[in-house]
This record gives structure tokens, C-alpha cells and sequence, in this order.
């Protein structure tokens, strides 16, 4: 917005002024947000597809109504969330939080992948 004096705004002028105001206080909000710990990934090895497969440690959480963990992981580009109850299977869920069926792992990494979210301890 140009130097205007502010007897010289019009009421449309001063809304949007005071968006663009609400606008900087919000970026200043989650700028401050960004700068949170980062997530501690943890590389697991290559996956039968040829991609690169992470473990989200900080994403892995203790289900004790299913005995097992929900964990995120990434695989390429994908971050799915993934549950296991520790027998060496795996479930994925979908984009609307769907869990398909079990799986058994197709290679290493996602097995290594299995066994560290299952003796995992939280710092």
C-alpha cells in the first residue's frame, strides 16, 4: 500500500489495510511455528521398488487397544501412516485414513522399518 496519510483513506482502503496487517501478524505466527523441532527421520534402506524408505521416529505411537504402533514413514515422495502389531505384517491407510489389509514386507528396509518402530523407546 502506498504512504497515504490516513485521513485520506476511503473505508475500503482501511479494510484492506487492516487485512494486510492480519496478514503479516499471521505469517509472523507461522514462521515462528516452522522453527519447532523438525521431525527425526531415520534411514532405513532401499525398498524393493528401488526407492528410499524412512522412519518418522517421532511419529510412532504405542495402540495398546490393538497392541501395536501407528508410525509414518517415507517411501520416494509418499509419507503414508502405517500400523503394525509387531508379528512382521503391516497395514497402510489411505488418503481418507483407511486402513487396507495386512501386508508382508517386500524387502529389508521395510522390515527393518517394522522392527525398529516395534522396539522403539520415545526420549
Amino acid at each position: 500500500m502506498s504512504k497515504v496519510k490516513r485521513s485520506q483513506l476511503t473505508l475500503e482502503e482501511l479494510i484492506q489495510w487492516q487485512a494486510e496487517i492480519a496478514d503479516v501478524a499471521t505469517l509472523g505466527i507461522s514462521a515462528i511455528s516452522v522453527h519447532a523441532a523438525p521431525d527425526r527421520w531415520e534411514y532405513m534402506g532401499i525398498a524393493s521398488t528401488g526407492e528410499k524408505v524412512y522412519l518418522n521416529l517421532d511419529s510412532i505411537q504405542l495402540e495398546p487397544r490393538r497392541a501395536g504402533y501407528f508410525f509414518t514413514y517415507q517411501i520416494g515422495n509418499d509419507r503414508p501412516v502405517a500400523f503394525t502389531n509387531c508379528d512382521g505384517q503391516f497395514q497402510v491407510a489411505d488418503r481418507n485414513g483407511i486402513y487396507g489389509g495386512f501386508m508382508k514386507p517386500q524387502s529389508e528396509a521395510i522390515r527393518k522399518m517394522l522392527g525398529r518402530a516395534c522396539t522403539y523407546r520415545a526420549r
